[in-house]
């Protein structure tokens, strides 16, 4: 996978969070911010999804009585 450069503004109190975790993990800025977005992201995805499955049609209990022929 190719990979880009981006820019990003954050406040000064994030930047001292972010280079700490970077030390105690020996891992660079760039590791940290791109495995955090990707992590944000599944999690919306995963989100998504539940709120979808919490969208769709569901049985009542009758209806389910009746399909299972009890």
């Amino acid at each position: 996978m190719s990979k880009r450069n981006i820019s990003a503004t954050v406040d000064e109190e994030l930047l001292k969070r972010l280079d700490a975790v970077a030390k105690e993990t020996e891992r660079n800025r760039s590791w940290l911010i791109s495995t955090a977005i990707e992590a944000y992201l599944e999690e919306l995805e995963d989100l998504r999804v539940a709120k979808g499955r919490l969208d769709e049609d569901r049985l009542t209990p009758e209806a389910m009585r009746k399909s299972l022929g009890v």
